[in-house]
């Protein structure tokens, strides 16, 4: 199957859909995306900026205090269900919460080909990347990266199809081309280009494709209360939502949610936009990380969390480091102390005792949830090891029987240490 039909495939997949979703899907185009960010070099009067093609690039307007910049709908076709809040996982290639939204579709794989993609307000197309699974043929899909202003920037909307007016920027512009894949299967070369090139408020973009919108970033502000800022980037991953003017606010905060086909499951917990941050310090639950590993990417770290429709649903989002465990595993949390340890809510694991969870579900979000065979006599088993609470101990044990039967609990040497 080529890239643009497995992609296509792909866009009918949301939240509680049959089929499972690549996790490359989520990340296309980051690479590259970073990388020509850190390439510009700004003049001390920041009216300009070289690009890593030696090209002179003028400095975009300030965007000054505003944050109402998007004034069009970036999609206007019907099949448009819902808008997914922050916060969705899909381990290994998101394993932490996801720092942007996604558009959910009911529509066929060949309907899903005609969805346009539409400049969301003015302001230039600063970067495509095109991807290519045959290099000397046509580019399988596109990335882009939109600047309604200096400050703000909206990475990483895919579409399979170029608008004619961005294949040739009228621009200053400079291309560069590597074997560089962002984890695309079958990709063999990608190329970037570095441009400036205006479009205005509804203007087409691109056609079919169409998953992910942003991550957002936004240099005027960081996002505050992850235990360690330093491993995070602090101006990425803000709601897409509060950047649109008022009216298109109200019509997008009405589908924040996910959907199952052409049922439609609004999130109702503020902040209904969902959210990348959910570290929670003095207790098990945020983002954990595996010693030694890098971040990014996500592959090999753990999030004790909560679903980003529901979020009274627990949520195991498991990396590669764990034993016969990866992926995402909901559940139904107690939310008081009651004294057994047992299937508690993370933010009540507040010490150094095991805790003990036997209710794995699937799709929980969607009803009441029926619990995953894969998982029938499984428990697993958490701890938080040492005085400062930033070590966490997890293993997936199969007794055969349930966390009381099971008791008392004990770890052996097959369990794994994560960090804060």
């Amino acid at each position: 199957m080529s890239i643009s039909s497995n992609r296509a495939a792909l866009w009918i997949i949301a939240f509680g859909a049959l089929l499972a979703r690549p996790a490359q899907a989520f990340h296309v185009g980051l690479g590259n995306a970073a990388a020509a960010e850190g390439a510009k070099v700004v003049n001390k009067a920041n009216t300009e900026y070289i690009d890593s093609g030696g090209v002179v690039m003028p400095a975009l307007p300030s965007c000054g205090n505003s944050r109402a910049l998007l004034t069009s709908a970036p999609v206007t076709d019907p099949a448009l269900v819902s808008f997914a809040p922050l916060g969705h996982v899909f381990p290994p290639g998101h394993t932490f919460p996801a720092d942007h939204s996604y558009f959910n579709f009911n529509a066929s794989s060949t309907e899903l080909l005609g969805i346009n993609l539409y400049a969301p307000g003015d302001g230039w197309v600063t970067q495509v990347t095109a991807y290519y699974d045959n290099a000397k043929g046509a580019p399988a899909f596109y990335n882009l990266t939109f600047s309604p202003c200096a400050e703000v920037t909206i990475i990483n909307l895919s579409v399979d199809t170029l608008a004619a007016a961005l294949l040739h920027p009228t621009g200053p512009s400079s291309t560069s081309c590597s074997s560089n894949t962002d984890n695309n299967p079958g990709v063999v070369e990608s190329c970037v280009t570095i441009m400036e090139d205006p479009v205005k408020a509804g203007d087409l973009l691109g056609t079919g494709g169409l998953v992910d919108f942003g991550p957002v970033i936004d240099t005027r502000f960081q996002i505050s209360g992850f235990i360690d800022p330093a491993r995070h980037v602090l101006n990425r991953g803000f709601c897409p939502i509060d950047y649109f003017s008022p009216s298109l606010r109200t019509t997008y905060t009405a589908m924040l949610g996910g959907n199952n086909g052409s049922t439609f499951i609004p999130r109702t917990i503020a902040p209904l936009c969902g959210t990348i941050m959910q570290d929670l310090a003095g207790t098990a639950q945020g983002d954990w990380f595996f010693p030694g590993a890098p971040y990014p990417p996500d592959n090999a770290h753990l999030a004790l969390i909560h679903h980003n429709v529901d979020p009274s649903t627990g949520t195991f989002s498991v990396g590669a480091s764990i034993p016969n465990f990866a992926g995402s595993h909901d559940f139904s949390p107690k939310t008081t102390v009651d004294g057994s340890r047992i299937n508690y809510d993370f933010s009540l694991v507040t010490d150094n005792q095991i805790y003990c969870y036997d209710t794995l579900l699937i799709d929980f979000v969607y009803g009441a949830g029926s619990a995953d065979p894969a998982y029938a006599g499984h428990i697993v088993l958490v701890q938080m090891t040492d005085a400062s609470l930033d070590t966490l101990k997890i293993e997936l044990q199969n007794p055969g029987t349930s966390c009381a039967s099971a008791a008392p609990w004990a770890f052996t040497p097959a369990a794994v240490t994560f960090q804060r």
